[in-house]
């Protein structure tokens, strides 16, 4: 799955990766986080701290936890840290609108963190050009997950053969309760129509006349 990320970063591309547990995700967005670091492609001298102390840095992936109006930000959206001060984070989406936040400090150790891996509650409402499904997700994960990527979705399955692997691939479809899915897709659906929402506002102040204005940014709020 680590792999599969770089890949695609490589070529440009934004990959989903989904796993079965919370402590899988944070092992691999550990893991990439700190390859990237090995890389260049992230600053250690500038971090600022999330959920459970999590090292955040300038260009990491994220997710916002907590819905919050005066920032603009939705639980479980996603984000690329674009900056880094001692009060706030700046945030810009990582959707075609290129929506962009600010939140504080505080709001970032109890409400933020790493977001290259997350469990499928993580990334309903996710479109990506890519997506992988790690092992032993349920029924609702691998529907979820499978409809995330645009040009390609993909199921990683453990097995000694390939008999093995389609066996544990359908007993994971007869995990869960169905009724999750038809969840999941109203989620999404209503993800989508605030995603949506969000571009065409932003379209139309970008084609508007401005003079003199500023980008107006909401403040963090700390708990």
């Amino acid at each position: 799955m680590i792999d599969a990320y770089f890949d695609g970063h490589a070529r440009g591309k934004r990959v989903t990766l989904v796993s079965g547990t919370n402590a899988e995700a944070d092992a691999i967005n550990d893991a990439i986080q700190q390859r990237r670091v090995e890389q260049g492609e992230l600053d250690v001298r500038v971090a600022a701290w999330g959920i459970g102390q999590q090292q955040i840095l300038v260009g990491d992936t994220v997710q916002t936890r907590r819905n919050d109006r005066l920032t603009g930000v939705e639980n479980r959206a996603q984000w690329i840290v674009r900056g880094i001060r001692d009060e706030y984070l700046t945030l810009v989406s990582v959707s075609d609108s290129g929506e962009v936040a600010r939140v504080s400090a505080e709001y970032a150790r109890e409400h933020l963190q790493l977001a290259y891996a997350c469990t499928v509650h993580g990334v309903q409402g996710d479109t990506a050009d890519a997506s992988v499904v790690g092992p032993d997700v349920d029924a609702a994960g691998l529907y979820v997950g499978l409809t995330r990527g645009r040009l390609s979705n993909v199921a990683i399955v453990v097995a000694r053969t390939d008999a093995s692997a389609r066996e544990c691939l359908s007993e994971s479809m007869q995990r869960g309760t169905p009724e999750l899915t038809t969840r999941d897709a109203v989620r999404a659906a209503q993800a989508e129509m605030r995603r949506a929402a969000r571009a065409r506002d932003l379209a139309v102040i970008a084609t508007g006349p401005v003079v003199g204005a500023s980008p107006v940014v909401g403040r963090g709020v700390g708990m």
